[in-house]
């Protein structure tokens, strides 16, 4: 019966001599990770229905992704929202470091069969999504949400 003990107890003294911090801290998002972010100004000239898709390619540059059976473009940029500071310690040794807390974006637009825009929007892809999941997800909303 001791020696059934003496493992459990001797591993909650393990980790209990160990330490560990982590501190996220938000700030505000100025600095780029990745990519290009699309501003609202540079979205003035859509209109749906009238901005065809060369229009866009034109202003904005070639998309990240170009989904042709779904008839979309989709533009992604990654932006700052916060630093997460870490330390772990135990016994004799540790390690610190700093890693920013990203949020991704993506300016998303549909085409309508005579390539001219039928629906865009700006978005947040959620890290617990699949980038096709998301994509889908946005198609099969109704436009106006």
């Amino acid at each position: 019966m001791r020696m059934r003990m003496i493992v459990p107890l001797s591993f909650c003294a393990l980790v209990l001599q160990a330490g560990c911090i982590v501190l996220p801290i938000p700030t505000q998002e100025h600095k780029v990770l990745a990519g290009k972010p699309v501003t609202d100004e540079q979205l003035d000239f859509l209109v749906p229905g009238v901005t065809k898709k060369s229009e866009i390619v034109d202003r904005l540059g070639s998309p990240d992704v170009i989904w042709e059976e779904a008839r979309l473009f989709a533009y992604n940029w990654v932006m700052r929202q916060g630093i997460l500071i870490w330390a772990v310690g135990g016994g004799y040794s540790g390690a610190a470091g700093v890693s920013d807390l990203p949020k991704r974006y993506m300016l998303l637009v549909r085409f309508d069969d005579h390539d001219r825009v039928q629906r865009f929007g700006r978005a947040v892809w959620p890290s617990q999504k699949s980038y096709g999941d998301f994509l889908e997800e946005w198609i099969a909303e109704p436009a106006g949400k």
